[in-house]
């Protein structure tokens, strides 16, 4: 475990939160404010390994790939705005269309999608602490209702693999 690397960023990776189904704004936003809005949530995090912020462009691809909805009177939904977040997060580490897959699968799981999306988030934020902290483990457990649990820890823990390593690269990339 290299405790260095996880106390240096501690702070942003126990305080990293992507909002929740609910915390999404309620209304329908404008490109702008979805790329604001999104820059600001996910920054903490992705600033620290140097990601580019999402763009307009981004959306707009996620958008012609048919992962998110397109806009209605030029305004996207809770739903785009989640499904935009999703596939930010994704798309450093899988193709976009094994993350069209992996959103196609989840909402066809017939959970409700705040649900699903919630899940997301916590698997996510999990695993970056797990993989930052040393301490990954994950059970392929059968619960009632989340039989596709063991699924999205992988996705998650795929992230935050790599996650790690760009921030371990990019750092000794500097040191040169």
């Amino acid at each position: 475990m290299n405790t260095a690397i996880y106390n240096e960023n501690k702070d942003t990776i126990d305080s990293f939160h992507i909002p929740r189904w609910d915390e999404l704004p309620s209304i329908d936003l404008y490109m702008d404010q979805i790329v604001t809005y999104i820059d600001s949530a996910l920054s903490p995090l992705f600033g620290m390994v140097g990601a580019a912020p999402i763009t307009k462009s981004m959306v707009n691809n996620y958008v012609k790939a048919r992962i998110v909805d397109a806009p209605v009177n030029k305004k996207y939904p809770r739903l785009s705005v989640a499904m935009i977040i999703v596939v930010y997060i994704l798309k450093s580490c899988f193709a976009t269309d094994e993350i069209g897959k992996l959103i196609r699968y989840g909402m066809g799981m017939g959970e409700d999608v705040s649900l699903t999306y919630d899940r997301f988030c916590e698997a996510i934020e999990n695993g970056l602490r797990a993989v930052f902290s040393g301490e990954v483990h994950i059970t392929n457990q059968c619960l009632p209702g989340r039989e596709s649990k063991y699924l999205m820890d992988n996705f998650a823990l795929s992230f935050a693999s790599k996650f790690y390593i760009q921030k371990i690269f990019f750092r000794y990339d500097k040191e040169d």
